[in-house]
C-alpha cells in the first residue's frame, strides 16, 4: 500500500495558493462535525504515511471522547479505500486549509449515511471504489456515521447534481491513497 505526499500549504507561495484553490472551500468555513470528519481522515492518512499508530497521530482523541466505535469504523473504511481505490484519493495534510474534492466526497457520503440516504452514500463511495468494495465500505461508513451521530456530530447532507462531482469515478484497481 502506498501513499503519495501532497504539497503542503506551507510549501506553496500565497499567489499560487489563491490561483490553484479558488474552487475549494476553506476547512474553517465548514461546520465542526465536517471539520472533525476531515481531520479524522487526514489523521488516518498521516498515520499510514508515517507508519505510526492512528492513536498516536490523533492524540488518542477517539478514546478520550468515547468514540472507539467511530475509530474502528473509520479505520475499516479507509483500509478498504486504501486497498481498493480505482485512483489516487486526495486526502490532504493536516495543516491544509482547503478541502479537496475527494474530502468533499467523503463528507457527502458520511452525511448521506447519517441521514438515511443509503443510495446516495453508496453512489458517493462509487466515486472511489468498484461495486464490491463499495458495498463492504458502505457498512463501515454507516457505522461511522452512526457513532458520530450518537456523539452529536451530525453532518448535513445536500444532494449534489452529478455534474458537481469534480473527481473521476472509479476506473480500475489501485493501491494508492494520496
Amino acid at each position: 500500500m502506498a501513499a503519495n505526499d501532497n504539497r503542503c500549504v506551507d510549501e506553496i507561495s500565497p499567489d499560487q495558493l489563491l490561483d490553484e484553490d479558488l474552487n475549494e472551500p476553506f476547512l474553517e468555513s465548514l461546520p465542526f462535525a465536517s471539520q472533525f470528519a476531515i481531520w479524522s481522515a487526514r489523521c488516518w492518512v498521516t498515520a499510514l504515511k508515517q507508519e505510526k499508530p492512528f492513536e498516536v497521530v490523533s492524540g488518542d482523541t477517539f478514546r478520550r471522547f468515547n468514540l472507539a466505535g467511530a475509530q474502528g469504523a473509520l479505520d475499516e473504511l479507509f483500509l478498504i479505500v486504501a486497498h481498493s481505490a480505482g485512483r489516487q484519493i486526495d486526502i490532504r495534510c493536516q495543516k491544509c486549509r482547503f478541502v479537496s474534492p475527494d474530502e468533499t466526497i467523503f463528507l457527502q457520503a458520511l452525511a448521506a449515511a447519517q441521514n438515511g440516504e443509503a443510495f446516495q452514500a453508496y453512489t458517493e463511495l462509487r466515486n472511489w471504489l468498484a461495486p464490491a468494495p463499495a458495498r463492504v465500505a458502505f457498512n463501515a461508513l454507516v457505522r461511522l456515521g452512526g457513532c458520530l451521530g450518537a456523539a452529536n456530530l451530525h453532518l448535513t447532507y445536500a444532494a449534489r447534481p452529478a455534474a458537481a462531482v469534480t473527481s473521476q469515478p472509479y476506473a480500475e484497481a489501485s493501491t494508492t491513497l494520496h
